[in-house]
């Protein structure tokens, strides 16, 4: 846990607050542009500087304030050579030049976008091209996602997934997604669906898999088409990913297989052996093959090879998914790079032998794993994979044919705003050998698209769900592609939007408070999708399985927060530490961890009480950092509760059960607190992980929605079973 104080000098050292007076200076100023060629990239930089200050494009390279230096001539003229012949891809350098003039120079298109970019945020924070920040600047990661699930013939099914179908639907919405990513650095997104090629394409040798009329289909080629050029125009690559042998209801109808894909897709449907009839084999191939070629700005395919194709030896499953898309890529028209969702099945040693055996007949290619399984806010060290696999075959030795990336899947926290640039500084840090090439970030049981979390108000300002999340894309974005950049330029942002000069109080209690849930995950080992939901202090875990049966919570009770064994090794459990059995100085204890989140929870309360706010989207954003204190605070009582509780189970001594219940009702005062500054702006939400469908089919107990309101009786009983009420 030592990442959590390494980096607390930034947060003051770097902090220049930028003043409504300078904002309206640099606004003022007028800049001369020198623009030898032309590209979207380019010219998307551009228009982002216009946002920051008067533009006009400079014909004549000595008349102009700013030379964009994007070529190998440009840099001669310039007398630029050196930094262009050291620029990377998509970096860029931006050099102070005689006269009070600049330069920003790059290799590439995107580089050159950023490096506009960067120039504009500069002025944005009150410098002037003379005292701009001169930088050489070489992308941490070569890829720097989004994993992004789509609604439509979804993994999986639930109200919180289906209510973005219309919204997902609107090019101007992945407009306004597209900016943001390209604002942040991303440079590649992801789709992802169980069979995207009955919405993009009529395969030719089966055209019955679409079930379309040619003007739906055509209606929807036009939306990919036009998502794909957006992203191609903002410097993003694009891939689109697949379950492999699920297939279209009308394919399975048609052809009378893959049974499984006949229903609506509960959780059963993606547990079992697989449909490997050569006819889906065929189809799989002819339509990857298909869907390249009628999509020349797509970038890659993606494939998730462990759903539904059990049944098989898991060679026979490994050659199956090699197979089909090398066939594939082979058979098309021009190279795409590929994407393999790597797990514990097929065997990570078969997975790699199968790329390294094949890698004469493909080009690029990511062999993908999850970080921590499903909940990557956690520890920032690599404990395991997908699967719970420890393996490190796949990166050791290091691997000559692929690079690795690491989804970061975040299935924690959806309502709160989250951003604590320590993390994911550490994250980046330690993660970025030479075998990685990138990160995605995302979730499977959340979608950023309509906003249906925050209810109606003045505080509710933007239109879309991923608009309130910012600071997080922007804190992942940017630290992903320079884990570097110092928190002024978060700062920065909350002081251009709302007119303040307190960003760097904001981005110091955000730091301090959005601990709480990383701190969860590492201390509560957790797994799957629905095994932890770190905001609401849930858990689905397997042990838990007969709660849910019996249709009781998935709260997570004083009882589990003893039993459970952290996930980062660091830490010692509730019960170790009662019992003495652990060793090593540099554990963390119970205690201990109860108080660091204490003292970060106060903290963080007591920064905010120094910020005027009068925005009312502000006093939303304070509140919600308000609410991770008060849940900081709240876990820190439950610790000591439950310490307290277990060293009395184990002597009998009642002043331990007297703290306990202590710790535990000062705990529901806390969460009390969670409960006031959250009914301001929210009643209750569908939530994927209340959704027992895909805990046991079978389960007809009624859908819950969450809010922090509803589990205070959860937290109540925390106290009654301290107090042997209940057991």
């Amino acid at each position: 846990m030592n990442y959590k104080t390494l980096f607390l000098g930034i947060l003051f050292m770097y902090c220049v607050p930028c003043t409504a007076q300078s904002l309206a200076a640099a606004i003022q100023r007028s800049l001369k542009v020198y623009v030898h060629d032309e590209s979207p990239q380019q010219n998307y930089g551009l228009k982002k500087l216009r946002e920051a200050v008067r533009v006009t494009v400079e014909k004549n390279f000595d008349e102009a304030d700013v030379a964009i230096i994007s070529s190998k001539e440009t840099s001669v003229r310039a007398n630029l050579q050196s930094a262009y012949s050291e620029a990377t891809p998509e970096g860029f350098s931006i050099q102070r030049r005689a006269n009070g003039k600049a330069a920003v120079i790059a290799s590439d298109p995107t580089g050159i976008m950023y490096g506009i970019m960067d120039l504009a945020e500069q002025l944005q924070m009150g410098r002037s091209i003379s005292t701009i920040t001169e930088k050489a600047i070489k992308p941490q990661l070569r890829i720097r996602g989004i994993k992004f699930n789509l609604p439509w013939n979804s993994y999986r099914k639930d109200e919180s997934l289906q209510l973005h179908e219309e919204t997902l639907r609107d090019l101007r919405y992945w407009e306004s997604f597209l900016d943001m990513m390209a604002e942040n650095h991303f440079n590649a997104l992801t789709l992802w669906n169980l069979h995207p090629f009955s919405y993009m394409i009529r395969a030719i040798n089966f055209p019955e898999a679409c079930p379309y009329s040619d003007e739906e289909l055509a209606s929807w080629q036009q939306f990919w088409h036009g998502l794909f050029r957006m992203a191609s125009d903002r410097g993003i690559k694009t891939y689109v990913f697949n379950w492999n042998i699920m297939v279209s209801h009308s394919f399975a109808k048609k052809y009378g297989v893959a049974d499984y894909c006949l229903n609506d897709y509960q959780g059963k449907d993606f547990i079992g052996k697989g449909d490997y009839s050569p006819v889906i084999q065929q189809y799989m191939r002819e339509s990857v093959t298909q869907l390249i070629n009628e999509y020349p700005e797509l970038t890659g395919i993606g494939a998730s090879q462990n759903e539904r194709m059990e049944g098989v030896d898991e060679q026979v499953w490994q050659d199956w998914i090699m197979n089909t898309y090398c066939d594939a890529l082979d058979s098309a028209s021009r190279k795409v790079e590929l994407i393999i969702r790597a797990h514990t099945h097929p065997a990570p040693e078969l997975t790699r032998k199968a790329v390294e055996d094949n890698a004469y007949r493909l080009g690029t290619v990511y062999m993908d794993v999850k970080f921590n399984w499903s909940h990557s806010h956690a520890t920032p060290d690599l404990m395991y994979i997908h699967g719970g696999s420890r393996s490190k075959s796949l990166w050791e030795p290091v691997p000559k044919n692929y690079k690795m990336i690491y989804t970061m899947r975040n299935e924690d926290f959806f309502v709160l705003r989250w951003g604590e640039p320590e993390f994911i500084r550490e994250v980046v840090r330690r993660n970025s050998q030479d075998f990685v090439g990138g990160f995605l970030i995302g979730s499977e049981t959340y979608i950023p698209g309509k906003e249906y979390i925050t209810r109606s108000g003045k505080h509710l300002t933007w239109k879309y769900a991923f608009e309130k999340q910012w600071l997080f894309y922007q804190m992942w974005g940017r630290l992903m592609y320079d884990p570097e950049t110092a928190d002024d330029v978060f700062a920065s942002t909350f002081n251009q939007k709302y007119g303040i000069r307190d960003g760097c109080k904001l981005i110091k209690a955000h730091t301090l408070a959005d601990k709480m849930p990383l701190s969860l995950a590492s201390f509560y080992s957790s797994s799957w999708d629905f095994t932890l939901y770190s905001e609401g202090f849930l858990a689905n875990a397997p042990s838990r399985m007969k709660c849910l049966y019996d249709s009781l919570s998935p709260f997570i009770s004083v009882n589990e927060i003893i039993e459970t064994t952290p996930l980062d090794t660091n830490l010692v459990s509730i019960a170790d530490y009662v019992s003495g059995i652990y060793s090593g100085s540099q554990k963390v204890t119970p205690l201990q961890l109860a108080a660091e989140l204490r003292r970060n929870g106060e903290q963080a309360l007591s920064i905010l009480q120094d910020i005027p706010a009068v925005h009312p989207t502000l006093i939303h954003e304070i509140d919600d950092i308000r609410a991770w204190a008060y849940l900081s605070i709240y876990f820190s009582e439950k610790l000591k509760g439950g310490t307290a509780l277990q060293k009395y189970r184990l002597t009998g001594n009642r002043d331990f059960q007297k703290e306990s219940i202590a710790n535990l009702e000062n705990a529901l005062t806390y969460w009390n607190s969670v409960v006031a500054v959250t009914s301001k702006y929210m009643d209750e939400i569908p939530l994927m992980h209340l959704n027992p469908k895909y805990v046991n089919s079978g389960n007809t107990r009624p859908l819950a929605k969450f809010s922090w309101r509803n589990l205070i009786d959860e937290v109540k009983n925390d106290i009654a079973i301290a107090e042997e009420r209940i057991k």
